[in-house]
């Protein structure tokens, strides 16, 4: 008896995603399929595979470049992380958390990786839409008085063990990062041609962090000249008054 059209058309999404449609592996027979040309249906996958792994690579590449050919990792993740989305942001944040959890599993190399890995999606998701870093944070505007302060939206702090920027200034090949504790600041000032990186002091890392919602300003003088203190991150763009 022939399959519903709706579970033929479930079946055929998850042969197009699965690595043994992309990779033409044995177990890619697919028998559920009959009647439906499978070289072609291969091409079709191959081609879809192809538009998502450059969406992921533009927003990885140097993690790509550390990863060498990757091609283990490309197919562990193919086969378990199936597409979910178009979004070029949200599939290299898809492979991001797959890396991690390899990570965990087996020691990283080199194992600066994670934090490039890191970087590179900080940087992407404060490039993205506003709307994204919106729907990122609910703040209680409702809640929220004249004058009070919050870190702005499209800022994303970041905690290094290895000190990367090296390797976005001069390159994978020639940088050599050095192990050390490294807070970073990743932000998108308005009116800046792409993402911002600053290396901040604990303290103003700390403060950061706590300014993740509307907060009064009174009794957060954590430091000497704490109104220019927070003048000049307003200057900056990582924090934002409300009026």
């Amino acid at each position: 008896m022939a399959k519903p059209l709706l579970e033929r058309q479930v079946s055929l999404i998850e042969h197009m995603t699965s690595a043994a449609a992309i990779f033409g592996e044995a177990r890619g027979s697919a028998p559920d399929l009959e009647g439906i040309d499978h070289a072609l249906l291969r091409v079709e996958a191959r081609f879809s595979y192809a538009k998502r792994m450059e969406k992921i690579t533009a927003v990885l590449p140097k993690t790509f470049e550390l990863l060498g050919s990757g091609d283990a990792y490309v197919r562990a993740f193919v086969d378990s992380c199936p597409p979910t989305t178009l979004s070029r942001l949200e599939n290299g944040c898809q492979f991001h958390r797959f890396l991690v959890s390899c990570w965990k599993r087996e020691a990283p190399d080199p194992p600066y990786i994670c934090d490039v890995a890191a970087f590179e999606i900080a940087c992407a998701k404060v490039d993205a839409d506003p709307e994204h870093h919106l729907s990122d944070r609910a703040t209680a505007t409702d809640r929220a008085h004249s004058d009070d302060i919050r870190r702005c939206p499209n800022v994303i702090l970041l905690h290094c063990t290895y000190d990367v920027r090296p390797i976005f200034e001069l390159g994978s090949e020639k940088a050599a990062p050095v192990k050390r504790d490294t807070a970073l600041v990743v932000a998108m000032p308005a009116g800046a041609d792409g993402p911002q990186v600053f290396e901040v002091v604990p303290v103003i890392f700390d403060l950061l962090a706590a300014l993740n919602d509307w907060t009064n300003p009174q009794g957060l003088d954590v430091v000497p000249d704490f109104a220019k203190l927070i003048a000049d991150l307003v200057a900056r763009g990582l924090v934002e008054v409300r009026r």
